[in-house]
């Protein structure tokens, strides 16, 4: 079953109607980021302010395009919401563009102190776990999850900080350590839509957690690209750990069905229901995307690794496939093109580290250059604001040429973590 959609004018929207498109960008507008059903004149009202059409659902909302203005929002007894449908917009009304306004509160300098501390405790943590796991033993669930509210904290004051954790650790091989990653990743793209701290620790929990299932899986199932019959065994993992957690027991009903269906994806490919759009929970399309991003810039062995421009470009293309068209670009809003931590050429052909990055400035991160424009390795980084608009030694304006894979160049990230954000860092004050 696919998708249908069908474009109509504001003015004859009626109540009952799915609207799961606009002529804007969601963030732009009051309403929820994946749509909405039309329940009161007054959303009808706001709307008019923001657009001249919408994109009716015709199958979410259970009728075909004919009929789509004679639709009526389903109720029960009473006049009460049927229970999916309750169920539908008590998820959307979390959704709302930045319920959460989290403002950077830590620079970067001091909160990647506190960071680094944080994401090797979540390492440690996790890896004591997998190996309770293997052995058979119970886990100590609350020491997971501990650890990942320190996490969530992190994020909140100062996401670039695990960010460039993630980006100078990513060489690691563990699996867990992917899924370490991804819950970055996850709490980023989460904080950016302004989601609960309890969504957040959720989105986090689960996506570290979904580590377990596969962590049972034959090795051969972990390394290059899958047979078919390999990658039907292969999505066992989820069943692998639901099983585990219930055996665990004190993990709460909502990591669990993030894990359940952060696999399904917006076309129907995903898997194990093969659920399609909005039917998939909200918070399992947040994880899904994290975790998809996280493999393609730091794949399974044997699978050569993307860039951040190459997974963004891949993401865009991906847009209402995949994965829902508004929450990838809210995605690339929030994680940028160039990442903190990621290594880029510059137009004069210099090679730097991206260390930070302004909201309204995306294409023009902070820069520390590594090597210069004749290919000598710099003892001692050189700091560039690209959003200052500099110009390079010709008075070309300087600026980022492309995005490097992390190989393309042999950097001593901990030496230069340490020279960047140490307490002598280039004399510049926090």
């Amino acid at each position: 079953m696919h998708l249908k959609t069908q474009q109509i004018s504001v003015s004859n929207l009626e109540i009952g109607m799915y609207v799961s498109r606009l002529d804007v960008p969601w963030v732009k507008t009051p309403f929820p980021i994946q749509g909405f059903y039309v329940t009161k004149q007054d959303e009808i009202n706001l709307l008019a302010q923001y657009c001249n059409h919408v994109y009716i659902d015709t199958i979410l909302s259970k009728m075909d395009g004919s009929a789509v203005k004679h639709a009526k929002l389903p109720v029960g007894p009473k006049g009460k919401l049927d229970p999916k449908t309750e169920k539908l917009m008590n998820e959307k009304a979390r959704m709302k563009s930045r319920a959460e306004n989290y403002q950077v509160t830590t620079p970067i300098k001091k909160e990647l102190k506190t960071a680094e501390k944080i994401y090797n405790n979540v390492t440690a943590t996790v890896s004591n776990a997998m190996s309770l796991i293997e052995s058979g033993e119970p886990i100590q669930i609350n020491q997971v999850e501990k650890s990942i509210r320190k996490m969530v904290d992190s994020v909140i004051r100062n996401p670039d900080a695990l960010v460039w954790m993630c980006r100078i650790r990513q060489e690691n091989a563990h699996l867990f350590e992917s899924s370490i990653r991804a819950s970055v990743w996850g709490l980023v793209f989460a904080r950016h839509l302004g989601l609960s701290r309890k969504d957040l620790n959720d989105v986090g929990a689960a996506l570290i957690l979904s580590s377990i299932g596969k962590s049972k899986l034959p090795r051969e199932l972990h390394i290059g690209e899958l047979e078919e019959s390999e990658q039907e065994a292969y999505k066992q993992h989820i069943e692998k750990t639901l099983e585990e957690l219930e055996y665990m027991g004190a993990v709460n009903g909502q990591i669990k069905f993030i894990i359940s269906n952060y696999c399904e994806r917006n076309n129907g490919t995903g898997y194990p229901r093969g659920l399609i759009g909005n039917r998939i929970p909200f918070l399992a399309r947040i994880a899904g995307l994290a975790d998809y991003y996280e493999q393609m810039i730091n794949p399974r062995p044997g699978i050569e690794a993307m860039t951040p421009v190459e997974a963004v470009a891949d993401l865009y293309h991906n847009r209402g496939i995949l994965f829902q068209r508004e929450i990838i670009e809210a995605y690339i809003q929030a994680i940028g093109i160039y990442p903190t931590g990621s290594l880029v050429e510059l137009s004069d052909h210099s090679i730097g580290i991206v260390l930070e990055q302004k909201e309204k400035a995306r294409l023009r991160p902070k820069v520390a250059l590594v090597r210069n424009n004749y290919g000598i390795d710099l003892e001692q980084s050189k700091i560039i604001d690209l959003s200052e608009s500099p110009s390079d030694e010709n008075g070309a304006p300087l600026e980022v040429l492309q995005s490097l894979p992390s190989s393309a160049i042999d950097v001593n990230t901990d030496i230069l973590t340490d020279k960047l954000f140490g307490f002598k860092w280039f004399g510049m004050a926090s």
